[in-house]
């Protein structure tokens, strides 16, 4: 018996070794393969360059670890505007090159002008429009400072670094696109089908738990800027048909809307719970619960469901009205009258908004193509960034090249080269990242790594290089591993700084040259460039402060100024894209744990709920001709004061705002959609959880008289 079992037992730790060995394998597969494609580019990029007898490929194989990305279409995307950002730097440094070439200081305040300049337009902008800006930027001491030292050969340098750009590019560009490739619009598809059914899933368990629901928002805030970069890059992937882009983008602002009323519906129902009206939050939630069960079905059945229910709805509801006021008899309160009314027209909106969610999806997933004129109506993707934040970043990247380019000209160290050049590439490199100084402390550990491989790879395998073959196999492994740490998000930072620092001071020429104090040199230079970028990112980084969460925090409130007042075509779709967009860099370092991170998402929640309700309260006023001028007077007045609410909060325009909203409402009792509105307004002002319960006039404690 027991030798009948033996092979059991001795097999089964196999079994679970093997079977951990196959997850692995299945779940790092796209991993071994970007790290295997950037490896073959980079060195398809040296052999080029090699082959057309430049004086290094560095330039060339740099490019390649920049550009290159596990996703075929980011790939093209960043190689695009890499080309851009290149051609505007080249341009750039000729002009300063020419201009200033026998005075360093003008050269050096030109040239910081420049820097402020990309590096602020690259804060404004998003994804690789960003990276354009930083490139067009660092492009100015790649090229520029070489081209000011020999200004004869200006011409001949900007073209030979412009030549290795683009090998760069080109061979990043063929190697992602024929190994292996993995398209941008596949990845984008397979997030098309997941969010539906998350958001399906999610909104068929309407939870009152405040927390629950600011986690949510912030998941849904996550997804559609994710949805949004990706869709821009696949642009480069799709250009046979253009509208199916702006589909995407149809798709993505849907979700916005659906998600934003889903949060507004979800607080209002907690309300009702909180206020004991369960006979009109259960005839609610009937109603509700049927029209989140169709989203199971296929989005084309959905659409089709949602849109026969839809016109049924408002009988439904007005029946469901009669019984509750049946059920409450003579108790009825005029308030939770209100209450139902608001939640009704909420609930018939979020039918409408889900349809033409669930119907967009359906387009896009079948491939067919919406009506032209719903094409043409699309409104883009609006991003938002405080005016303070693209101002430290313009200042950072024009103090760290100031500061380089001085130590370089006192010095007269010829090494001094090397700071000014990755000082100033990581000063403009990280400026768009979430929290740049964490970037860069990461980018160091890297540099001293890549520096360390550097010399270990030069002094101990090159010289046993003999030919091409050799080379490549000579820094293949350094160039492997500093790949697999790219891979990680945990060790991006030092995947990055490892292979720019190995690639940068490793050995690699057409004729083997090992200079040990030249590369001790070079390296010291390059590491302290890295250092004056790391503390300039400490002291002029506010992300973390208070003071730039409060300033975050009255940039959403001007969110609600703006809806009360810009005109009303495509204001809905840019209220909820620059809104979500002003939060991109905080979301990504912020878990909400601490009290200043929870005040700012609570402006959002306030922001997103009171900010929509005012939007749609101006669109059915405008579409109601027979309001009176007292009627009219009344809702303008009580815009006017929530405008002053948000524009600067305090306990006296709060009540105000309510004052007003109260009278709105007393003088809009024949529209039930505009008493809905205003309804709602006033339930967010009142609300005991909303940050604007801050702004409450205190409770005054009565003092018994003696008698």
């Amino acid at each position: 018996m027991s030798a009948a079992s033996a092979p059991v037992i001795a097999g089964s730790p196999l079994r679970r070794v093997l079977a951990e060995i196959s997850t692995w394998v299945v779940t790092q597969t796209p991993v071994i393969i970007h790290i295997l494609k950037l490896t073959v580019a980079v060195l398809l990029a040296m052999g080029v360059t090699l082959r057309l007898d430049f004086a290094k490929p560095t330039t060339a194989m740099l490019t390649v670890v920049i550009v290159m990305h596990q996703r075929s279409g980011l790939v093209l995307a960043k190689s695009f505007y890499r080309f851009l950002g290149t051609i505007a730097g080249v341009i750039t440094s000729i002009i300063l090159a020419a201009l200033f070439t026998q005075e360093p200081v003008l050269f050096i305040i030109a040239g910081a002008c420049w820097l402020a300049l990309c590096t602020a337009g690259s804060a404004v902008f998003r994804n690789f429009q960003s990276y354009a800006f930083v490139l067009a930027g660092y492009t100015l001491v790649i090229v520029g400072l070489p081209a000011a030292l020999q200004p004869d050969q200006a011409f001949d340098i900007a073209v030979i670094r412009l030549t290795e750009v683009m090998i760069g590019i080109l061979s990043a560009g063929v190697v992602s696109d024929l190994i292996f490739p993995l398209r941008v619009t596949e990845t984008l598809m397979a997030m098309v089908r997941q969010r539906f059914g998350t958001f399906a899933q999610h909104i068929s368990k309407a939870s009152t738990d405040p927390v629950a629901a600011e986690r949510t928002m912030l998941r849904f805030i996550g997804e559609v800027i994710s949805f949004e970069s990706l869709r821009s890059a696949s642009i480069f992937e799709n250009t046979s048909h253009p509208s199916h882009s702006t589909q995407l983008s149809l798709l993505n602002t849907a979700f916005m809307t659906a998600s934003t009323t889903f949060h507004t519906l979800d607080l209002l129902y907690g309300r009702l719970q909180k206020a004991g009206r369960l006979p009109a939050l259960n005839a609610q939630l009937e109603k509700y619960r049927a029209i989140t069960s169709l989203l199971n079905a296929e989005p084309a059945e959905a659409a089709e469901k949602l849109c026969d229910l839809r016109k049924l709805l408002p009988a439904q509801l007005a029946e469901s009205r009669k019984r509750v006021l049946a059920e409450v008899g003579d108790d009825v309160n005029p308030a939770a009258l209100l209450d139902f009314d608001s939640a009704t027209e909420l609930l018939l909106r979020f039918t409408d908004e889900l349809q033409d969610y669930a119907r967009i999806q359906a387009s896009v997933l079948s491939g067919t193509y919406l009506p032209e004129k719903e094409i043409l109506a699309a409104f883009d993707y609006v991003a938002a960034t405080d005016p303070l934040v693209v101002f430290f970043s313009g200042l950072r990247s024009a103090a760290v090249f100031g500061l380089t380019c001085t130590f370089w000209i006192i010095s007269g160290w010829p090494s001094g080269v090397d700071a000014v050049v990755l000082g100033t590439v990581f000063g403009g490199l990280f400026s768009a990242a979430p929290s740049p100084s964490r970037a860069v402390k990461q980018f160091v550990v890297g540099a001293l790594s890549g520096a360390l491989a550097a010399f270990v790879c030069a002094y101990y395998l090159q010289p046993f290089a003999e030919n091409f073959s050799m080379l490549c196999l000579s820094i293949a492994p350094f160039l492997m591993i500093g790949a697999w740490l790219s891979n990680h998000p945990k060790y991006a930072g030092v995947g990055a700084g490892m292979l720019i620092f190995f690639i940068s001071y490793a050995a690699i020429d057409s004729m083997y040259v090992f200079d040990f104090l030249d590369m001790v040199n070079g390296i010291i230079g390059g590491l302290l460039g890295v250092g004056v970028a790391s503390v300039m990112y400490m002291i002029i980084d506010p992300v973390d402060s208070r003071w730039v969460k409060q300033r975050l925090a009255r940039a959403l409130r001007q969110k609600v100024v703006r809806a009360c007042s810009r005109p009303l075509p495509g204001l809905l779709p840019l209220f909820e894209s620059a809104t979500r967009d002003q939060l991109q860099r905080f979301i990504a370092i912020h878990a909400m744990d601490n009290e200043d991170d929870r005040e700012v998402l609570a402006w959002l929640l306030s922001v997103l709920e009171i900010g929509r309700a005012v939007i749609h309260l101006r669109q059915d006023v405008e579409a109601t001709p027979s309001l009176s001028t007292e009627q009219l007077g009344a809702v303008q007045n009580c815009v006017t004061h929530i405008s002053a609410l948000f524009n600067r909060p305090d306990q006296e325009k709060r009540q105000a705002a309510i004052d007003a909203v109260l009278h709105a409402i007393s003088l809009c009792k024949w529209s039930v959609a505009l008493q809905a509105h205003l309804h709602l307004i006033r339930a967010s002002l009142l609300d005991e959880k909303s940050v604007l319960a801050n702004y409450a006039a205190p409770a005054v404690a009565l003092t018994p008289q003696k008698v």
